[in-house]
C-alpha cells in the first residue's frame, strides 16, 4: 500500500459521524430516488486510464430521462468558483461553507449563468482570487451532462455527477487542493456521504455504503442565482474599472469573456494547443450561453483572442517548419560530405601516386 493510500485511510478513519453531525448536506441532485454508482476512496481502472486511480470523489447517477439532472446547492455558502476547469473535469462548480469546507460538482452539461460576473468568478491555473455569490441550500447551480472525458459511453461512466469534499483549505487558489497527485488530495479531501443527510443507495459495484448523518437538511438562507448578468463582483472591481474606463457603461464594462490560459500553451504541440481552444469553446457550454450576455466589445474581444491564437499558432507552424529546414540542410551537407569525401580522398590519392610515378621514370 502506497504512502497517499495510508494519508488517505489515516484522515478519512479521523472523520467520524459522530463529529459530522452537525454537518448535515441537503441532496446535491434532482433525483428520486438518489443513486451512488462510484464510492471514494475506490480503485479503478477505466478504459481511459493508463493505470488504475484512486477515485478521490463520489459519482451519483444523474440521468433524467433523455438529459442531464438539475444539480441543486447542498448547503447555504459562497460560490467561490464557476465555470470550465479543463479535460478532466470539464464544467464545475465550488461552493465554500459556511464552515470552511468546500463541494465542488465536476462534468457539468450547463453552469448556472448568473454564477458568474463578467469572467470574475473562474477556474484559471493563476486565480488572484474566488467569487463572492453567495446560494441558499436547494438553488439550481447548474444541470448535469458529462462534460470533458466522461461522456455517457458505454465503459461504465454514464452520465453523473462527480461530487468532491475539500476540508481544512484556507487558500485563495481552489486548483491547490487538487495539484493531480494524491499526497495533497489525500490532505485536502474527504468522502462527501460522511455529510450528508441521507443515506443514499448504492449500485452493487459502487463500493461500501455510507451511511449519512442523519437529521435534518439545512434550512436555505440567503442565496439568489437569478441576478443579473454583467454586474461586478465586488466593490473593488468598480472602482478600478471606473477608474481605468470612466466613459465605459457598466453593461460593456463587465460583459467580457474570460482570458485564455495563453501561459499555459508553452511546451504544447499545436494539436494539444488546438483541443484546448476548441474544448474552451466547444465542450464550455456555458460559453455559448455567456455570448448573449457580452457586451459588443466583449464580441470583438473573443474574436480578436480567436484571431490572435490563429497568429501564435501559424509563428509556431513557422518556427518549426524552420527548425525542420534547418535539420534537412544540415543532413543534406552531411550526405553530400559522406558522398564527396571518398571520392576527393581518392582522387587526391590517385593524383599524388601518379606524380611519383612520373618522377621516378624521369630519373
Amino acid at each position: 500500500m502506497t504512502v497517499s493510500r495510508l494519508l488517505m485511510g489515516a484522515t478519512v478513519a479521523a472523520v467520524t459521524p459522530s463529529a459530522l453531525a452537525d454537518a448535515c448536506l441537503a441532496d446535491p441532485v434532482q433525483m428520486n430516488p438518489i443513486t451512488i454508482t462510484s464510492t471514494f476512496g475506490k480503485t479503478r481502472n477505466l478504459s481511459h486510464y493508463s493505470a488504475p486511480r484512486t477515485h478521490w470523489g463520489v459519482d451519483i447517477h444523474a440521468r433524467n430521462g433523455n438529459t442531464g439532472a438539475d444539480l441543486l446547492a447542498a448547503d447555504n455558502g459562497t460560490v467561490i468558483g464557476a465555470g470550465f476547469w479543463g479535460a478532466g473535469y470539464g464544467n464545475r462548480v465550488a461552493i465554500k461553507r459556511d464552515n470552511g469546507d468546500i463541494l465542488l460538482y465536476s462534468h457539468m452539461s450547463k453552469v448556472e449563468p448568473s454564477l458568474k460576473s463578467g469572467g470574475a468568478i473562474g477556474f484559471k491555473d493563476a486565480e488572484a482570487g474566488m467569487g463572492q455569490k453567495r446560494v441558499a441550500t436547494g438553488d439550481k447551480i447548474g444541470v448535469a451532462g458529462g462534460t470533458s472525458n466522461h461522456m455517457d459511453r458505454s465503459d461504465g461512466l454514464p452520465i453523473h455527477l462527480h461530487l468532491e469534499y475539500v476540508t481544512g483549505y484556507g487558500g485563495a487558489k481552489i486548483r491547490e487542493t487538487n495539484d493531480g497527485t494524491d499526497t495533497t488530495r489525500s490532505r485536502y479531501m474527504r468522502n462527501a456521504l460522511s455529510y450528508m443527510c441521507k443515506t443514499y443507495r448504492h449500485t452493487a459495484d459502487a463500493g461500501p455504503v455510507t451511511q449519512g448523518t442523519g437529521g435534518a437538511a439545512p434550512a436555505p438562507v440567503g442565496g439568489g442565482v437569478s441576478g443579473q448578468p454583467n454586474v461586478p463582483s465586488s466593490d473593488e472591481q468598480v472602482k478600478e474599472a471606473q477608474a481605468a474606463q470612466p466613459s465605459v457603461t457598466d453593461t460593456e464594462r463587465y460583459g467580457m469573456p474570460d482570458t485564455p490560459p495563453y501561459e499555459t500553451y508553452e511546451g504544447m504541440s499545436e494539436a494539444q494547443i488546438i483541443e484546448a481552444e476548441m474544448l474552451r469553446r466547444s465542450l464550455d457550454t456555458e460559453w455559448e450561453t455567456r455570448l448573449t450576455e457580452w457586451s459588443t466589445r466583449g464580441l470583438w474581444v473573443e474574436i480578436a483572442r480567436m484571431r490572435g491564437a490563429k497568429v501564435w499558432l501559424q509563428a509556431r507552424i513557422a518556427e518549426k517548419h524552420a527548425a525542420i529546414e534547418a535539420m534537412l540542410a544540415i543532413r543534406l551537407a552531411y550526405n553530400t560530405n559522406a558522398y564527396f569525401n571518398p571520392r576527393m580522398e581518392g582522387a587526391y590519392s590517385r593524383a599524388v601516386s601518379m606524380a611519383a610515378r612520373q618522377k621516378a621514370q624521369q630519373r
